[in-house]
């Protein structure tokens, strides 16, 4: 009877730590397979972010630091815990995986995009001083990063002008500002290719476009002539015409033709609102099948017919034509090869487009000015008569 007695109060305390003892596993199993994914996921993520720095990056910041300490401590904490729970070394284990935590709040803290986010991870935040450390690892090749570092040099000087036409030049970039309305700003921003460094200097306006470009309004009879490329055009009295600049051209001095369109001509012409404009232009492409448009369709009888019957071309050239109608609007495009000095040699050729954008109500007015273009325009050695 005793000894029943005596080994009652005993049989509690015991399940009890049994208890206990499970509870710990159970928990640490769980922060264990919590922390490994963590981990996981930062591996994932800061790996991303290592890797775009070493394939493609500019500059090694502190978040190029950061990350790669994250991805360091990921990869200590699978490997340390897989070591760990191999040998059945669970306090081992738990201990690794708390490496998985520390950089992800000092990431999240530096970072601290929003509100909530500092609030809850303002206290992990590196100090600010060390958030501008920098070292330039590549070189400045590509006119978006130029721009960023034009924009900020800008900013940093208190300088309300904005960027315009990076241009590279060897070892430096310019990069020309302007005001709200595109005229040019008394200073350009010169990068130095390899350092990254600025300075500000002149526009050099006899290489470069240095603002943005002011339409010319034609009379009727000024031709506009590019010589390199062979063609010449005289636009109807009254349109605004610019030069044909395409993005791969770098907004290049010559350009590649003209277009007049009818608006304002106070409005620049790097400013996009087209709805009625005619145009010639050298075109880069060989051939018409890598020119043509998708979706480009031979005339409609209703275009024919706005043109009075006659297939639109150039005068003196064999040449192709096509059209595209979308909303209210009616695209025609007259394409034709031609000889010309762009090559460099005396057989060579250059494909030519002059088109035609209107309005379904400007159509018929529109398609008698463009004929009477077509006729006037010369393309190839016939250009430079």
């Amino acid at each position: 009877m005793s000894n029943s007695a005596d080994s009652g109060p005993h049989r509690i305390p015991a399940v009890v730590k049994v208890g206990l003892v499970w509870l710990g596993r159970v928990l640490a199993l769980l922060v264990i397979g919590l922390s490994l994914l963590v981990a996981v996921m930062g591996l994932l993520g800061s790996g991303a972010s290592v890797v775009d720095l070493a394939s493609s990056g500019t500059t090694f910041e502190i978040w190029g630091v950061l990350h790669g300490l994250a991805v360091l401590f990921a990869l200590i904490t699978i490997a340390g815990v897989g070591f760990a729970l191999l040998r059945r070394k669970r306090l081992l284990a738990l201990l690794f995986s708390l490496l998985a935590w520390p950089m992800g709040f000092v990431i999240e803290g530096s970072r601290c995009d929003t509100e909530a986010g500092c609030r809850m991870y303002g206290w992990a935040a590196m100090p600010s001083s060390f958030r501008a450390w920098s070292i330039r690892i590549r070189p400045v090749t590509d006119r978006n990063e130029a721009d960023h570092i034009a924009s900020a040099a800008l900013y940093e000087a208190g300088s309300r002008y904005s960027t315009y036409n990076p241009r590279r030049f060897g070892d430096h970039w310019i990069v020309a500002t302007i005001n709200p309305d595109g005229w040019p700003g008394p200073q350009a921003v010169k990068i130095d290719t390899r350092t990254a460094a600025t300075s500000f200097v002149p526009c050099p306006a006899d290489r470069m476009l240095c603002g943005m470009e002011r339409p010319v309004v034609s009379d009727g009879e000024r031709v506009f002539r590019n010589a390199r490329l062979g063609l010449a055009a005289s636009f109807p009295a009254g349109r605004a015409v610019c030069t044909a600049r395409p993005f791969e051209d770098d907004l290049s001095l010559e350009g590649r033709g003209y277009y007049g369109m009818m608006r304002d001509p106070e409005i620049p012409c790097d400013i996009i609102d087209i709805s009625r404009d005619m145009g010639l232009e050298a075109l880069k492409e060989r051939t018409l099948a890598q020119a043509l448009p998708q979706g480009c369709q031979p005339l409609s009888p209703a275009l024919l017919k706005a043109f009075g019957g006659r297939t639109p071309g150039f005068a003196g050239h064999r040449s192709q034509v096509c059209q595209e109608t979308a909303d209210d609007q009616v695209w025609v495009g007259v394409f034709a090869v031609a000889g010309s000095r762009s090559g460099g040699g005396s057989g060579s050729t250059t494909l030519y487009e002059a088109w035609m954008r209107t309005t379904e109500a400007g159509l018929a007015e529109d398609a008698r000015l463009f004929e009477s273009f077509l006729g006037r325009a010369k393309i190839g050695t016939l250009a430079e008569s």
